[in-house]
């Protein structure tokens, strides 16, 4: 499996999809999003015919996706098929733990962290500096529920 075998345009397809859910999302109309994130998932699901079940897919549609745990779910496969065919999985992770983090579940999103500390110093300067902060909040402790009553 090659890192990234899509054509100039078969990506270009993907980005033209992708422009408007996030315009919708930005204008705050969710019938609109929904009706351009169908166009998404089909031009999407058109290359995962063609390309089969490649992790820049994968994490693509995790990108767009509403629901956290289907997030989730979607961003650990694309690490997986990675993982299985020797790809990076730097993006993926970071996507991964961001996620994690804002369900305040830090330990999981330290250990994504953590497998994809050797690729980090690869990764561009957005990479890396995206790195360092999740992994300084994921070391973070944890704000108390409620005060401890005092023995």
């Amino acid at each position: 499996m090659e890192p990234f075998p899509f054509t100039e345009a078969e990506w270009d397809a993907v980005k033209a999809a992708a422009l408007p859910v996030l315009n919708a999302s930005l204008a705050d109309d969710p019938t609109l999003h929904d009706s351009c994130l169908i166009g998404l998932m089909d031009v999407l699901g058109g290359l995962r015919a063609r390309h089969g079940d490649h992790p820049v897919l994968l994490e693509t549609q995790a990108d767009f996706a509403d629901d956290g745990p289907e997030r989730v779910a979607l961003y650990r496969r694309a690490v997986a098929v990675a993982e299985a065919h020797g790809l990076p999985t730097l993006s993926i992770r970071l996507s991964l733990a961001r996620l994690l983090l804002d369900a305040n579940e830090r330990g999981a999103a330290g250990a994504e962290l953590l497998a994809c500390a050797g690729e980090a110093p690869e990764g561009d300067e957005s990479e890396r500096a995206s790195w360092a902060e999740l992994s300084a909040a994921s070391k973070q402790a944890e704000p108390d529920a409620a005060p401890h009553p005092a023995t």
